[in-house]
């Protein structure tokens, strides 16, 4: 029985045990302020929550960040002002930073009642720190209604700054996912039927969300600087999300012009009323279509339906 506990708390603390993981690590730095008294920590946590929930990167702990910084002579303002080289700077593949540039606050009359409306401005950027480029900047305005009060006060007044923090950590999520997306775009992960799995689940991706599937061709440069410069993109097919699962989920074809291949890059579509009206479309042309060519395949009727269905899915492809 203690040969069978040892084996066994051996196996367990083996290196061999553990899968080995092939995440990047990300590391989020200061998020720098212009505005005085303005604390942006609970921002920087926030991205840090919202990029460990992609699931695309081993995040590094603030207090090892600090000591790498510190070993090679950088400072984290350094880096956010672009005045600090990365060179040499090893164990974190992507360093987050960004700043805060403008906050403000205003009433809103709204006959009933009155709103105070924040703003709050701030760009995030990330580098690639091995090679010192820049593969991700966003400038992001996020807007909310912190406070609202009968029409005959100023729902503005009082409003703290920790009020208007709030919203930079509830567009940490988005951010995040931007991020992530602008790094590792969706794939294409697996092919069964007509079910299209890709590798973006929870906190990514939601149910029925439209999702267009790309094969990305030969790339081409600048024949003077050598730089790529883009690929050609081939739309294969589009596809709504019906099953979302913790690291992956599960999207049904709703039209396609060629095969889904395993690579493919699968980009999200707009989130609005019109492409749903384009995904519904299409669904219903092909349902009247089979409707109609299985009972006549050569009748006029049958021809009608293929042109409203090639009318309506091709509109869809173009998306």
């Amino acid at each position: 029985m203690i040969k069978k506990i040892v084996a066994l708390f051996i196996v367990l603390t083996s290196p061999l045990a553990f899968s080995q993981s092939n995440k990047p690590v990300i590391a989020v730095g200061q998020i720098t302020s212009a505005i005085t008294q303005f604390n942006t920590m609970s921002i920087q946590l926030a991205l840090e929550n919202a990029l460990s929930k992609t699931g695309k990167f081993t995040i590094m702990e603030r207090t090892r960040l600090d000591s790498l910084l510190k070993e090679r002579g950088l400072s984290a303002a350094g880096i956010t002002e672009g005045n600090a080289s990365l060179g040499g700077f090893s164990g974190v593949d992507y360093l987050v930073y960004g700043s805060v540039s403008n906050i403000t606050v205003s009433s809103k009359n709204l006959f009933i009642i009155m709103n105070c409306d924040a703003t709050l401005s701030m760009n995030i950027r990330v580098v690639d720190v091995n090679s010192g480029e820049i593969r991700f900047s966003e400038n992001l305005t996020a807007e909310q209604t912190v406070n609202t009060s009968p029409t005959d006060q100023d729902p503005c007044s009082g409003i703290s700054l920790s009020s208007v923090n709030v919203i930079g950590e509830e567009a940490s999520d988005g951010i995040a996912n931007k991020m992530t997306m602008a790094l590792f775009p969706i794939k294409v992960a697996r092919v069964s039927g007509n079910e299209v799995y890709v590798n973006y689940g929870e906190g990514t991706l939601q149910k029925n969300r439209i999702l267009s599937i790309k094969t990305i061709g030969e790339g081409f440069t600048d024949p003077d600087t050598g730089e790529v410069l883009g690929a050609e993109e081939t739309t294969n097919a589009v596809i709504v999300v019906s099953d979302v699962r913790p690291s992956f989920s599960i999207g049904e074809v709703v039209v396609k012009r060629a095969d889904v291949k395993i690579g493919d890059i699968a980009y999200l579509l707009e989130k609005s009323k019109r492409n749903e009206r384009q995904v519904s479309s299409c669904v219903s042309a092909q349902t009247q279509r089979q409707k109609d060519c299985g009972k006549d395949p050569e009748g006029k009727r049958c021809a009608s339906s293929m042109n409203k269905m090639s009318s309506a899915c091709g509109a869809l492809m173009e998306l």
